[in-house]
């Protein structure tokens, strides 16, 4: 639903996991907000000593590799923890897919870091944390 102003609602937003070479898909359940990965990139200092008129010079650096970590309920056994489980202990690369409602899927290749339970939450749910090492986005 959007607002006068035009913002939308994240409900049916959704993170995906897609594994294999034809990637089999599974939506992650128990997401109650997310971030999009920033791969801002840092700009590389290339200053040196024939710099015109002692100006620091810098170009436009490399996207970085980030950790985004996926806050989401605690399911034991359930399909998101089988996967996520299984993920961290292999450190195979996925595709991972975020798609926020109205707009277009952006995919990135990347790996589960770690995967553990945190804690019960203020409001009485049991949540776990993924640590998803973000590569480079997938244009297609």
């Amino acid at each position: 639903m959007a607002a006068s102003s035009g913002v939308t609602r994240g409900y049916g937003s959704t993170v995906r996991i897609g594994v294999g070479d034809t990637p089999e898909w599974t939506k992650l359940v128990g997401i109650e907000e997310f971030d999009f990965p920033d791969q801002t990139p840092d700009d590389i200092d290339v200053t040196h000593l024939e710099s015109p008129g002692d100006t620091e010079e810098s170009i436009n650096g490399m996207k970085k590799a980030v950790d985004w970590d996926l806050n989401l309920q605690y399911a034991p056994n359930s399909d998101t923890d089988v996967l996520l489980t299984g993920l961290a202990a292999s450190g195979e690369d996925f595709l991972l897919e975020i798609k926020a409602v109205g707009a277009t899927a952006r995919k990135w290749a990347a790996y589960v870091k770690s995967y553990r339970p945190t804690g019960i939450n203020a409001k009485g749910k049991m949540m776990s944390v993924a640590k998803i090492r973000v590569k480079a986005e997938v244009v297609a």
